[in-house]
């Protein structure tokens, strides 16, 4: 052992000839600094050995082992026994030896085992670091468990990129447990959380009227900000298409995205089905801003824009999408575009805004009536007299377009006066409301024109009262809360003043579809709303009834409406009736029960729906959705809708999940109607479909959907 004096000036000399020799991305940059410690050290000419808790502290990583050994002359440090590296960034390597060449940067490895936060693990039998970059030999990659995983990556050699994390093979065969199923020779992939330029996992699946469909999507990174994916698809016996997708953040409050679309169906396939086009194209956009103007700041007013577009000639442009983007909730008849501009500070909100409609189901969407624009000034509630007297105000003009049949335009304006004030501690509350409608519509078609014998507007003006009583009642139990509001109101309203052309004299149908009707009876409307909350959060019950009263009507009470929405314990259930008394006919029955435990979900949905004008049935059906969990890898899950209109099952889907967590998959049939546009306007297709889809975490998966139209 050599004297004290000796070891303490070898280390000395090490740390200073680390330093000297440590990476720098720049010269001026502080050098790197290296600690070694031990339990022992001795040194003996130009070697200096550490024993027992052998630790290296340099460059931000922490070296573990049992023994060391520093060669002063050339610069290497051979660390031996267990050796564990622990990054700054959370990455893991475990290695039987290392060698740390200090002059080159350069390290290598002997039994090299690494591991990230992700649980992606590599070993190889040889490895190389230099500069950041691995070079392994001999590998095995997985994110299962170690000793016996179930999917494995095997490779003759590799380099990894560890500044762009990204990871190219050679020699590369796939295992599943033992079993050699894959072999390729070459593979590159990223092993980043961030966004990276390549192919994605493609879409497969076989269609009896499609044939063989294939769709391979391809991701450009183009900066952190945005990014485009292409995808080209073909359905061998249909035809061809290709979307393509940009998305982008501008600021730090915007964002969106854009999607143009085209399909080419061959002639067969269009006759076979009476398609009305045979070339599906469109146009979609999503943007929104949280302050446009921010950077004029118009007299301290805040902005915003909302953009929702959504442009097709068919409904088959979407149905063709295998990854469909969000949009505004859409009827399956309507599908609606719309912006929005719009300034507002504490006191007043200024608006535009457009609305533009696609019915799916008409040959042409001509008749289709557009908001196209609309302006809106409105005056936030004004406290006239402390808190008991407010005013409110709105001012709107909109434009209904259409390329053919009537078209108008309007101009309407409210003004409603409210007092409020509550006696009795609180306990009743009153509120009184005058408010003065008028609004003036003008119709028109393209080359002019008056309707309606001489006049071409309906104008007319209206003041309605308003009486409202209301009362909020809390009481504690031994078990909860009940909580009880009961509401009253009254309201009158006076035509005050009536154009030349009569409500009485307008089409039902335009009447209906311009929404001209300002003219409202006597009305006394009843409300009950009770909630129960349990203390142990079992039970917890709201029930909703309300009750119109017409006093002028021959049949007084016109509507009912109830909900009930009940839970205890994993039960839920939920129910809704809409009863017209006057014409003694149900408007709306649903219910819906459903039982939820960590490993089963079951519900049973019940809806039949009628229209208000004539009553004729418009949703009739029962449906069942459940899952059972066995355990954590087996999931199995169904779901069936029968129709009563039709007879028949509307649509039906039957499936398994398993998870694996380093990877699962999901198998799928399903049965559903996809809506398609004929010659003759609405149609539909009857699927019969595979959904096969397949992960290996966290590397992504691949997908196949096949279906047998019928």
């Amino acid at each position: 052992m050599k004297p004290a004096r000796q070891i303490v000036t070898a280390l000395l000399f090490a740390v200073a000839t680390l330093t000297s020799s440590a990476p720098s991305g720049d010269p001026s940059d502080p050098p790197q600094l290296a600690h070694l410690y031990a339990d022992r050290f001795e040194s003996r000419g130009d070697i200096v050995y550490a024993r027992g808790h052998v630790a290296l502290s340099y460059d931000g990583s922490l070296f573990l082992a049992k023994t060391a050994r520093f060669d002063r002359k050339r610069n290497v440090i051979v660390l031996t026994g267990n050796v564990e590296i622990f990054g700054s960034k959370g990455h893991r390597i475990v290695a039987d030896r290392m060698v740390f060449e200090v002059d080159h940067n350069r390290v290598r490895f002997r039994d090299f085992f690494q591991a990230d936060r992700q649980d992606i693990w590599v070993y190889a039998d040889e490895a190389q670091k230099q500069d950041g970059n691995y070079t392994l030999h001999n590998s095995v990659l997985s994110s299962c468990h170690v000793d016996d995983p179930d999917w494995s990556v095997r490779f003759k050699d590799a380099t990894y990129d560890s500044e762009t994390k990204y990871m190219k093979l050679h020699g590369v065969r796939f295992y599943a447990g033992s079993l050699p199923v894959f072999y390729t020779p070459y593979l590159g992939f990223s092993l980043a959380r961030e966004r990276s330029t390549g192919l994605l996992m493609p879409h497969l699946g076989y269609g009896k009227d499609e044939g063989f469909i294939y769709d391979q999507p391809w991701f450009w990174a183009i900066a952190p900000d945005k990014d485009l994916q292409l995808d080209p698809q073909i359905r061998k016996d249909r035809g061809a298409g290709l979307y393509a997708t940009y998305r982008f953040v501008d600021s730090d409050h915007s964002f969106g995205w854009a999607r143009i679309g085209y399909f080419a169906d061959q002639s067969s396939f269009a006759r076979k089905f009476s398609l009305k086009n045979r070339h599906h194209y469109g146009l979609e956009a999503h943007y929104e801003n949280g302050d446009p103007l921010r950077k004029w700041e118009p007299l301290g007013y805040r902005s915003g824009l909302y953009l929702d577009l959504d442009l097709f000639n068919d409904i088959d442009y979407l149905n063709l999408q295998f990854e469909k983007e969000p949009h505004l909730e859409e009827t399956s008849r309507f599908k609606e575009s719309r912006l929005n501009l719009f300034l507002y500070d504490d006191t007043q909100y200024f608006g535009l805004r457009g609305r533009y409609f696609i019915d799916t189901t008409r040959v042409k969407n001509d008749q289709t009536i557009q908001e196209l624009p609309s302006l809106r000034y409105h005056l936030f509630s004004t406290p006239l007299w402390d808190d008991h007297l407010s005013v409110t105000a709105d001012l709107r003009y909109a434009n209904y377009y259409r390329k053919t049949g009537l078209r108008a335009y309007r101009g309407a304006f409210d003004l409603p006066i409210r007092f409020q004030t509550s006696f009795f501690d609180d306990v009743l509350n009153l509120a009184l409301e005058e408010r003065f409608d008028a609004a003036d519509t003008h119709f028109y078609h393209g080359a002019g024109g008056r309707f309606f014998g001489s006049e071409n507007h309906y104008a007319a003006a209206t003041l309605r009262h308003s009486l409202e009583l209301s009362t909020d009642l809390v009481r504690r139990y031994d078990s909860g809360v009940h909580t009880m509001l009961l509401k009253a109101t009254y309201t009158k309203t006076n035509l005050l003043a009536e154009g030349n052309l009569k409500f009485s004299a307008i089409d039902p149908h335009i009447a209906s579809d311009y929404v001209l009707d300002m003219v409202y009876d006597t009305r006394l409307t009843f409300s009950m709303h009770h909630f129960w909350k349990s203390d142990s959060g079992k039970w917890d019950v709201d029930y909703l009834a309300r009750a119109d009263y017409y006093p002028e009507h021959d049949s007084r009470w016109n509507s009912l409406r109830q909900e009930l929405d009940l839970r205890y314990d994993s039960i839920h259930w939920k129910s809704r009736v809409d009863y017209s008394i006057q014409d003694h006919h149900f408007l709306q029955v649903s219910n819906s029960l459903s039982y939820d435990t960590n490993r089963i979900h079951l519900a049973l949905e019940q809806n039949r729906r009628y229209r208000s004008d004539d009553y004729s049935l418009v949703v009739n059906d029962l449906g069942f959705v459940g899952h059972y969990k066995f355990n954590d890898t087996y999931t199995a899950y169904g779901a069936y809708t029968y129709d009563f209109r039709h007879n028949g099952t509307k649509d039906w889907e039957l499936g398994l999940g398993v998870d694996r967590k380093c990877w699962n998959f999901t198998l799928l049939f399903k049965q559903d109607i996809t809506p398609i546009l004929t010659d003759s306007g609405k149609g539909s297709i009857r699927n019969n479909t595979v959904y096969f889809r397949f992960n290996l975490v966290p590397f992504g998966g691949v997908g196949s959907l096949g279906g047998a139209k019928l």
